[in-house]
């Protein structure tokens, strides 16, 4: 039975709960958190001794594993910390909020033989496996890549969200995952552009996320694309849709489903699955229980250069101009 250790215990936080109270390998020991009204929400439905100071925390339990969950600008010292302990850490991401503390910490980590896997959901999920059978002989051309949520419509997050110092925004915060998927199907970027407008509301005190935005973006290896994102959609979509030269594959990546079109039919895919973060956990646990992480499929230093695509595209939007990687 492994021993797990919860570090931030807030929304994300949740669904890695959910999976671990299912699983009978795993048992909640410990969670930790600064906000006495969450870490005893979470105890409440989970169990687990309660702490408030991650020291202590790791100081009286023996873990095997850590999930942490903390904001991006409160990463660097737990993973350092459970690094030292040889404690395998899932790490939520981005890694960091600022591209240098995560080279940083990306240096030690290393030295440390660290094993972490960062939480990039889409890399682990079946359909994206399927994804890459289907057009592994065919030659993708552009790419389109649209998130749309309605958190600036309905306000149900906590204030600070709609800080983009403390969030980071609809970019770092959300379509960082999307980034990160590209590079795993296609390789790095080099250049983006960007726009953005909020017709809603207006950036003041206390709310200064972008509302819409709209980028452009060119591959190392030619391949051009779009990334449009929303907090004013009717709902919570997130499709990629990809040109090839012999097929157009549109990804629903909420739904899990994948359409290929050859021109004279279309075939649907939806492999099982059982939501987003399963698959992501359960790969976690493999390579943790046979100590093997060579088909890691999110490293921490693969992490730090998707962070650094996310900051690039985020300082397009800021300055209007092009960033070049």
């Amino acid at each position: 039975m492994m021993r797990a250790g919860i570090i931030g215990t807030g929304n994300i936080a949740g669904v890695h709960l959910r999976f671990l109270k299912e699983r009978r390998d795993v048992r909640i020991v410990a969670l930790c958190d600064i906000k006495p009204e969450a870490l005893a929400r979470r105890q409440a439905e989970y169990g687990g001794r309660g702490y408030a100071d991650l020291h202590e925390m790791l100081a009286r339990e023996e873990l095997d594993v850590v999930w942490l969950c903390t904001p991006p600008d409160v990463r660097r010292a737990p993973l350092l910390d459970c690094a030292q302990r040889g404690i395998p850490v899932m790490c939520e991401k981005p890694v960091a909020r600022r591209a240098a503390d995560a080279r940083a910490s990306a240096h030690v980590l290393a030295k440390a033989k660290a094993r972490i896997q960062v939480g990039y959901v889409f890399r682990s999920l079946p359909i994206v496996a399927r994804l890459r059978a289907c057009m592994a002989d065919d030659v993708i051309r552009t790419v389109q890549s649209f998130y749309g949520c309605p958190m600036s419509r309905e306000r149900t997050m906590p204030a600070w969200f709609f800080d983009k110092v403390l969030s980071g925004g609809a970019l770092i915060d959300q379509a960082t995952h999307n980034f990160d998927l590209l590079r795993f199907l296609f390789g790095d970027m080099h250049e983006v552009r960007g726009l953005a407008h909020n017709p809603a509301t207006a950036k003041h005190k206390g709310y200064t996320i972008d509302e819409t935005i709209a980028l452009c973006m060119r591959f190392n290896n030619g391949i051009v694309g779009t990334h449009t994102h929303t907090w004013l959609a009717d709902g919570w979509r997130n499709e990629i849709v990809l040109s090839g030269e012999k097929r157009l594959y549109r990804l629903d990546l909420g739904r899990q489903v994948l359409w290929v079109d050859d021109g004279r039919r279309v075939r649907q895919h939806a492999p099982k699955h059982r939501g987003l973060y399963y698959h992501e956990n359960a790969v976690f646990l493999q390579q943790l229980r046979r100590d093997d992480w060579r088909a890691n499929p999110s490293t921490f230093a693969d992490a730090v250069r998707s962070l650094e695509l996310t900051l690039a595209c985020d300082r397009a939007v800021e300055t209007g101009r092009t960033v070049r990687l």
